[in-house]
């Protein structure tokens, strides 16, 4: 099993890998991208993923230079050539490689990178005990729908969860409002129902979050796409994040405060459940 890398035609050890001074993802974080599982050879959400990526790429007026479905194929290719049963999928694309300046060329070619790796080690405990949280203030961009390599805010948010001692950091605006994980779509559970805020601007409308979203009906939860705010969060009976590569997360703590009983709830357990249910079975 070899984590492999995909550079514009060439395949090669993700180790080997090289992009140019003059990538425009480089010098501005002029790029989109998607991650994506599998599971046992098989790709969980793959086509969903890669629509989204056509919409990333359409938003920020980037022609991507393969159609979804060529795409698809190149990435279930790279995946046998790997050997990687279990893998984590990691696909980029720059707008292209060019000398330095703000204002692109309009006929530059976008530049593809495609890795495939093992799935990092995960720690039991995210899915039976859950994960501890600080918020911080969400200063991002309000584009945050595009899935765009532009991510310092996500970055610094990581270091300030990292700087406290806890898993996870999620953004609140200065109004209050919750929007997202740094690397995670936010839920929070009050009387049964399960809220999150809505896929708009203001967060990126994550491919787990509506597997998740589409799952309750089945399982009798009701859901509502709606804002609510930090004090909402904190007096939940339970709040919960969901990304491709963790699944589900109960937070059981947020900025040193309990969270419903301080361990993962009841519709959090069903859906961690069920999700790992449906991811077997695509």
């Amino acid at each position: 099993m070899t984590e492999l890398a995909y550079l514009n035609g060439e395949i090669m050890a993700v180790d080997r890998g090289r992009v140019s001074i003059n990538d425009r993802s480089f010098l501005f974080g002029d790029g989109i991208y998607e991650v994506v599982r599998s599971y046992d050879g098989v790709f969980f959400g793959l086509e969903e993923h890669l629509a989204r990526l056509a919409r990333s790429a359409a938003a920020v007026e980037m022609e991507l230079p393969f159609s979804e479905a060529d795409l698809a194929a190149l990435v279930r290719e790279l995946r046998e050539k790997s050997e990687i049963a279990d893998a984590m999928v990691y696909v980029q694309v720059s707008r292209g490689v060019e000398p330095r300046r703000h204002i692109f060329d309009l006929n530059v070619k976008p530049y593809v990178l495609i890795t495939v790796r093992h799935v990092p080690h995960i720690p039991e405990r995210y899915w039976y005990e859950g994960v501890t949280a600080v918020t911080v203030p969400d200063v991002r961009w309000g584009m945050c729908h595009i899935k765009s390599t532009s991510l310092l805010a996500n970055v610094m948010a990581g270091h300030r969860a990292r700087q406290a001692g806890v898993d996870e950091a999620i953004f609140v605006r200065e109004d209050g409002t919750v929007t997202e994980a740094y690397a995670s779509n936010v839920f929070i559970v009050r009387d049964g129902t399960v809220l999150t805020h809505p896929a708009n601007n203001r967060i990126l409308g994550g491919i787990t979050r509506r597997f998740v979203l589409d799952l309750c009906p089945g399982l009798g939860f009701s859901y509502r796409e709606t804002t609510f705010d930090r004090e909402e969060m904190y007096a939940a009976d339970e709040v919960f994040l969901t990304n491709s590569v963790h699944e589900i997360r109960a937070a059981v703590e947020i900025d040193g405060r309990r969270i419903g009983t301080g361990r993962p709830g009841p519709v959090t357990r069903e859906l961690i459940r069920a999700y790992k249910e449906l991811t077997r079975k695509r």
